[in-house]
């Protein structure tokens, strides 16, 4: 049975969206649309985004923009991701 990746996991797997995947640095943003093209290649469901978001903005790493359609990479994201 596959094991279930926990909320961090998912979070830094955000954060290495935002770094690895688009080379984002602090305070860049990235709009949600591009998280949910390349969300489920990396083999994560919708609920994982979820809880991903929401540990990652609960630890700092990142920043929800005004109407919710964007996040913010802020520098603790930067280099805890």
């Amino acid at each position: 049975m596959a094991t279930l990746p926990t909320p961090e996991q998912c979070a830094r797997a955000i954060l290495a969206i935002f770094v690895t995947h688009f080379g984002l640095r602090p305070g860049e943003a990235l709009p949600r649309k591009n998280f949910l093209t390349i969300w489920p290649q990396r083999g994560y469901s919708p609920k994982d985004f979820k809880v991903g978001l929401q540990f990652a903005a609960e630890s700092g790493w990142l920043v929800l923009l005004p109407g919710g359609k964007s996040y913010r990479l802020t520098k603790n994201g930067f280099s805890d991701g």
